[in-house]
C-alpha cells in the first residue's frame, strides 16, 4: 500500500481527493495522440547519470536547447542522450539552477572535471538535493532563505496541466498576461505539465511558449510525469496510487516527460510534481537518484487552502478544476491584493524559490 499524503485524503470544502484536478475530463481509453512537433526534434538513448558528474566550464558552452553557459560555471551532468543525431548532455548550473542541453563534444572540450577545490558540494543545487535526501520530504512552501524580512507578500504560482479533454483555463493565463503588462516584466509561473497534455494540446502549448518568448511569462517547466497514471482505488477514481503503484516504471515516467519537453524545444527544470501529490519514501529516493526535487504545495486552492505569505499555490489550468481557478482569480482580484501585486507589495516568485537553498543570480 502506498503512503498517501494526508492532503489528498482530507476533506476540504466538501471535496475528498488528491485527484480532484486530474480525473475529470479524462477518457481512460483515449490515446491522446499528439502533435508532430514532438517528433521533429528527436531525443533518443536518453538516460540518467547517477550520481551526477560534476564539472566546471572553461569556455562558454552554447545550448542546443536552453541557455548558453558562461565560462567558470559549476555544473552537474544529470542526463546523457542523443538530440537530432548529436550526442548531448543535460546539465544543471548548480548555482542558478539553470538547465541546458549541450553537445557532448562541446562539454568535453569546454569544461573540466570538478575537484574538491571547486566546492561544488556547497552550491545551492547540490546542497538542496542533499537536504531533501536527508529529510525525506517534499517541498511545499518557499524556503526560509527566500523569505524577505519586509512586509511584502510572496508566493509561487504553480499550474498543473494533467491530461484532459476539456478546454484549458485561458482566463487564468490572460490574468497573468495583464499583470505582466502592468508590471512591465514577465510573471513567474511554474507549469507542471504531463507529456500527455502537451501532446494532446499543441496549440495551447504553442501559446504558452509564445507568451514566454514575448516576455509575458517566465515559465519554470515542472515535470509532472509522462502519462500521469491514476491507478484508482475504485470506479469513482476519487483516490488513487498514482506513481506509487508497483506496476509504474518510475524512471520512464520522469525521463519520458523530459524527452517530451526537450523535443518541443523547451528545457525541463529540476522540479518534479508527483501526480495527486501522492508519493512514498521509495519514490522520493528514486527521484533523488534522478537529481530532481519534489514539489508539493501548501495552497491547493480548490481544497480550500488560501494564498498565504510564502505559499506554493496549486491550481489546475487544464479545465478539470474550474472551482479552483475561480477562487484563485477571486483572491488575486480582491482590491487590496490586486493593488499590492501591481505595486510590488505582493510578489509572485519562481517556484525554484521553494528549494531549500535558493538560486543565486541567474545566468
Amino acid at each position: 500500500m502506498s503512503c498517501v499524503r494526508a492532503l489528498g485524503l482530507a476533506i476540504f470544502s466538501g471535496v475528498l481527493s488528491a485527484n480532484i484536478g486530474c480525473s475529470g475530463g479524462i477518457d481512460q481509453g483515449a490515446s491522446y495522440e499528439g502533435s508532430t512537433d514532438f517528433t521533429r526534434r528527436e531525443v533518443t538513448a536518453y538516460a540518467a547519470v547517477s550520481p551526477p558528474e560534476y564539472r566546471v566550464t572553461r569556455a562558454p558552452l552554447p545550448g542546443l536547447v536552453g541557455p548558453a553557459l558562461p565560462a567558470g560555471r559549476k555544473i552537474a551532468v544529470i542526463r546523457t542522450g542523443t538530440y537530432q543525431t548529436e550526442e548531448a548532455r543535460l546539465v544543471v548550473d548548480t548555482e542558478s539552477y539553470a538547465v541546458s542541453l549541450v553537445a557532448a563534444s562541446a562539454l568535453a572540450a569546454g569544461s573540466r572535471v570538478a575537484t574538491a577545490v571547486d566546492g561544488i558540494e556547497n552550491t545551492p543545487y547540490v546542497r538542496s538535493l542533499a537536504d531533501i535526501a536527508r529529510r525525506g520530504v517534499a517541498l511545499q512552501h518557499l524556503a526560509p532563505a527566500a523569505r524577505s524580512v519586509d512586509s511584502v507578500e510572496r508566493f509561487a504560482l504553480t499550474i498543473d496541466m494533467c491530461q484532459s479533454n476539456r478546454p484549458w483555463e485561458a482566463g487564468l493565463f490572460r490574468w497573468a498576461k495583464v499583470l505582466s503588462d502592468d508590471l512591465g516584466k514577465p510573471v513567474p509561473v511554474g507549469i507542471a505539465m504531463t507529456g500527455v497534455w502537451a501532446k494532446a494540446h499543441p496549440t495551447e502549448l504553442d501559446e504558452l511558449i509564445a507568451w514566454e518568448r514575448a516576455g509575458k511569462l517566465a515559465i519554470t517547466w515542472i515535470n509532472h510525469s509522462s502519462t500521469h497514471p491514476l491507478h484508482c482505488f475504485d470506479r469513482s477514481c476519487i483516490r488513487g496510487e498514482f506513481l506509487t503503484a508497483s506496476s509504474v516504471d518510475f524512471d520512464e515516467e520522469v525521463l519520458g516527460e523530459e524527452r517530451t519537453i526537450l523535443a518541443r524545444g523547451m528545457t525541463p527544470s529540476t522540479l518534479f510534481r508527483f501526480p495527486g501529490l501522492v508519493h512514498d519514501a521509495n519514490r522520493l529516493k528514486q527521484l533523488g537518484r534522478l537529481s530532481l526535487m519534489p514539489l508539493d504545495a501548501d495552497a491547493w486552492i480548490a481544497l480550500g487552502q488560501p494564498i498565504r505569505p510564502w505559499s506554493v499555490v496549486l491550481v489546475h489550468g487544464n479545465g478539470n478544476e474550474p472551482e479552483g481557478i475561480r477562487e484563485f482569480l477571486r483572491q488575486v482580484s480582491m482590491p487590496a491584493r490586486a493593488a499590492a501585486l501591481r505595486s510590488g507589495q505582493a510578489v509572485i516568485e519562481s517556484a525554484l524559490q521553494a528549494a531549500p537553498f535558493s538560486p543565486l543570480s541567474p545566468l
